[in-house]
């Protein structure tokens, strides 16, 4: 079943941008496979010069799987926001987190039984370990080939650019509290959040993309399942969330599509009049 939120918020006639997240947005963790109706789609947006960007909380090399898939994208957002890419995965934006402020973190972890990893653009340091985060390595094949297990003093070399937090949700709002004004611990399921640094998210990323190129946040459409999403479809003129998403999207929604594994993507893009 689909809805709009807010009927005064009309599909524009002129969409000059799309934006989609990839997990349970374009990538379904239960087939670990990309569905193929939205492949197709994102394929037909690019015939008709419609810029693609994707933005993600993966990293880069995890991201790049949708290459596999006959998909370039023109921008990549990565780690919510800390890290930018262009179509040749050149890295056009970068923010990282201190040395210091990682410290604290580590130990902050460390003394509250809170699994901790940390993003860079080519590997991912599991500092504190938690069983969750194997669900992070497996989306590509040989994904944990990419992990480093053994190194908890990578960000005293380089500053890593995100990561996650292996928490219920009692430890990450206590979290919260702690690193307030520093970074956000950003829910993903009952078991890890994302981390992000205070002023950085998708959102960021993608309006960073949007004034290089010239475009009006009002003529973008963007796609999301997860909390991570919320400001990119407050910002945008036309913000869709997947069937499945997370209650808390469902209530910044304008259009509210079908599940992943129902063809959500394409259903949106053809109820939109963007592709046939």
């Amino acid at each position: 079943m689909t809805m709009q939120k807010n009927s005064l918020k009309q599909p524009k006639v002129n969409i000059e941008a799309t934006v989609f997240d990839i997990d349970e947005t374009l990538f379904e963790m239960k087939t670990k496979t990309f569905t193929k109706s939205a492949i197709e789609a994102l394929k037909k947006l690019q015939q008709k010069h419609i810029p693609v960007i994707l933005a993600t909380g993966r990293p880069p090399r995890s991201a790049s799987a949708i290459f596999k898939e006959g998909i370039h994208p023109d921008y990549t957002v990565c780690t919510n926001g800390h890290l930018i890419l262009d179509t040749n995965q050149n890295i056009i934006y970068s923010k990282g987190f201190s040395s210091d402020l990682c410290n604290r973190i580590y130990e902050y972890c460390k003394e509250n039984d809170i699994g901790l990893l940390f993003k860079y653009p080519d590997k991912t340091y599991e500092y504190i370990h938690k069983d969750v985060f194997d669900h992070f390595y497996n989306k590509i094949p040989n994904g944990r080939n990419n992990v480093v297990f053994d190194n908890q003093a990578e960000h005293l070399k380089r500053e890593p650019n995100g990561g996650n937090i292996g928490s219920n949700d009692i430890q990450r709002e206590a979290f919260n509290k702690v690193f307030n004004g520093e970074c956000i611990a950003v829910r993903i399921d009952e078991q890890s959040s994302d981390l992000v640094l205070n002023g950085i998210s998708k959102k960021t990323g993608v309006e960073y993309i949007l004034q290089k190129l010239n475009v009006n946040p009002q003529y973008v459409i963007s796609f999301g399942d997860n909390d991570n999403d919320i400001e990119i479809n407050d910002f945008v003129g036309i913000g869709v969330a997947m069937g499945n998403c997370s209650e808390n999207l469902r209530k910044h929604a304008d259009f509210i599509t079908k599940r992943i594994d129902e063809n959500g993507v394409l259903y949106a893009l053809q109820h939109f009049g963007l592709i046939e």
